[in-house]
């Protein structure tokens, strides 16, 4: 993989490649779609005008493709290498599930001592009684 400069040197360069194309061919297709009332054009000519704005549109098109492939591109790469939001992600949701861990252990815990003295009666009841003699 690139070093982060080289890549962002890239995408300025992609950057400016693009937009620079868009605009040329936005120009030259108004330029030639100007209507000329004074000179006569042949078919021909007009052929060969329709051609070259056919051509221009398709760089057009092509250019804004590109431009848009390209931020896609920098949207992923931001959502890659933005390490320190996946780290305070990651950090939060080890703050959760450790606090989630603390409250079911306490949860544990009570249960533990209230089943513990509930045994502790149960048995002192049962050494108590006149079942255990009879049986």
């Amino acid at each position: 993989m690139a070093v982060p400069h080289e890549t962002l040197v890239s995408y300025q360069r992609r950057l400016k490649n693009d937009i620079n194309t868009i605009a040329e061919n936005f120009s030259e297709l108004f330029r030639m779609v100007r209507i000329d009332l004074e000179n006569k054009i042949t078919y021909s000519k007009l052929e060969e005008i329709s051609f070259e704005v056919n051509i221009r549109a398709a760089n057009l098109t092509r250019a804004c493709e590109s431009l848009i492939k390209l931020i896609w591109e920098i949207k992923q790469y931001q959502t890659i290498n933005d390490f320190p939001l996946i780290n305070e992600a990651i950090t939060n949701k080890v703050k959760d599930n450790v606090r989630h861990a603390n409250d079911v252990d306490n949860i544990l815990i009570a249960l533990r001592d209230e089943i513990t003295n509930d045994l502790y009666e149960l048995e002192e009841e049962y050494y108590n009684s006149y079942v255990k003699y009879n049986i």
